[in-house]
């Protein structure tokens, strides 16, 4: 896992069938993600969102009551509509300056000030200053709580001590992170993402990432069956006001 092994490669290393290869990685990932939920990140922080394709992989070739509800897309992306609309999905996206960070699917389409608040809410500490760009939705939730929010406009590169550039950077690897396993179904995109601010992200020596992933695995009180991974929503759930909430299809 930390050394981002695809799934055959990792099964012959752990003598396994890919398909428990699979399911492996995503019950660690699992794991992974409730180590990050409790994540706060403090100080000159830095917010910008990203895109992805809506990505059905793996849903309906043996599903027998999945719709996608479209045509299948070719690899490439050919189909998706022009601008911010609901063929993408928004990841938002923070990091601080001490290898802090948080990145989870929020909504399909563009981003608004409550859709960065279901993921950003509760992980900035208070007294942070909240760099962004242009935005007037990251200026309206930094408003809303209260944060010193210093905005990069027009392309320019820092104002002082304040800039974007770790965030640019951020979305720059967690792309080709993403890239490197042939895209990623949006069901399990935000597992991912966790994975991604594990390995790449946070400031752990290789030796430090192996022991808390395999502390974490070991001894996280955490239930996950092989037929619950497949069987999740093909949009992830998104947590709103402490209720799970579907994200609709339109």
């Amino acid at each position: 896992m930390v050394n981002e092994l695809p799934i055959r490669k990792a099964a012959e290393e752990c003598g396994m069938a890919a398909s428990a290869s699979f399911a492996w990685r995503h019950k660690i990932l699992d794991v992974l993600r409730s180590m990050s939920e409790g994540v706060t990140l403090s100080g000159i922080t830095e917010s910008d969102d990203t895109y992805f394709p809506l990505s059905f992989k793996g849903n309906h070739q043996k599903s027998k009551d999945f719709d996608m509800g479209r045509p299948a897309r070719k690899r490439g992306g050919d189909g998706i509509s022009k601008g911010l609309s609901d063929d993408l999905v928004c990841v938002p996206c923070v990091v601080d300056r001490k290898g802090n960070s948080v990145a989870e699917v929020s909504n399909l389409g563009e981003c608004s000030a409550s859709d960065l608040d279901n993921v950003l809410g509760s992980k900035i500490a208070d007294g942070s200053t909240f760099c962004t760009d242009g935005s007037k939705a990251q200026r309206k939730f930094a408003s809303s709580h209260g944060l010193e929010c210093v905005q990069i406009k027009g392309g320019k590169s820092k104002k002082g001590i304040f800039h974007i550039q770790h965030i640019n950077s951020y979305h720059s690897i967690l792309k080709k992170f993403i890239e490197n396993f042939n895209g990623v179904s949006t069901k399990y995109l935000n597992n991912y993402l966790a994975w991604n601010n594990f390995v790449n992200y946070s400031k752990k020596t290789i030796q430090e990432q192996k022991a808390v992933l395999l502390n974490f695995a070991l001894t996280k009180a955490k239930r996950v069956t092989y037929d619950m991974i497949p069987a999740r929503p093909a949009v992830p759930l998104l947590a709103t006001a402490g209720k799970n909430q579907s994200l609709k299809l339109t």
